[in-house]
């Protein structure tokens, strides 16, 4: 659909290789077959507008199939935890191409419409054209923007859940910082220290730990600092 599109926005041929005329010219050539239409009644002018209003128009349904791919990415996204973007910078790729087409044909209708050489009945012909083709070009730009959005939420997915990782080590730190501590202070095998000749030394060393470990975790519950994160 693109590609037709930017064939009709340059001023490509409208016939295919078989010699078939593309659909998109369907309607224009439809009206070139009536006997009484208004482009076998008027000169080339109302003919150029006729083709450029065509080539417009034919980015509206571009912009609606965009708009569900977009939507469809996103929520394909949400799904898979935002694992791959690289259909989201193709899509974003796509149209960003599409708008640089846009720019020189906005210039080239502005031009015309300028020039004096135009009627005034065409020209009011062509200015609803060119504001047709100013809010494609707003639309392009919005969707651009949701691809945009897209990736800021990637990011903003990855840094909670590096957040949560670090959350859930520094709270297994904190709980199990007693024993690490007992540990370093018996383990310093000094001669004086009658708790390392004592027969139940080893359990007293795990009915500590077990007790501060525990009070540690009840704390932390009751003040809320043990919380899981939202997803």
């Amino acid at each position: 659909v693109i590609t037709c599109a930017w064939g009709s926005i340059f001023g490509t041929s409208g016939t295919s290789k078989s010699g078939v005329h593309c659909w998109y010219w369907k309607r224009v050539v439809g009206e070139l077959e009536k006997p009484y239409s208004k482009l076998r009644q008027y000169d080339a002018q109302y003919l150029t507008y006729a083709l450029l209003d065509q080539s417009v128009d034919l980015l509206e349904p571009i912009v609606k199939a965009m708009k569900k791919e977009i939507a469809y990415e996103q929520d394909f996204l949400r799904q898979t935890q935002y694992q791959n973007l690289s259909r989201v910078n193709d899509i974003q790729k796509n149209l960003e191409k599409v708008c640089r087409t846009i720019k020189p044909f906005l210039r080239v209708l502005t031009h015309i419409i300028e020039d004096t050489a135009i009627c005034s009945g065409v020209t009011f012909y062509l200015r609803d054209v060119l504001d047709n083709l100013e809010g494609a070009e707003d639309d392009f730009r919005h969707l651009i923007e949701q691809c945009e959005a897209l990736h800021s939420d990637a990011d903003k997915y990855q840094e909670k859940q590096m957040n949560r990782t670090l959350y859930v080590l520094t709270v297994v730190s904190a709980i199990f910082l007693p024993a690490q501590f007992l540990t370093g202070v018996w383990g310093m095998n000094f001669t004086d220290m009658p708790e390392l000749n004592t027969p139940w030394g080893y359990e007293m060393f795990w009915v500590i730990t077990g007790l501060l470990t525990v009070t540690n975790i009840v704390l932390f519950c009751k003040f809320g600092r043990i919380r899981i994160l939202e997803d």
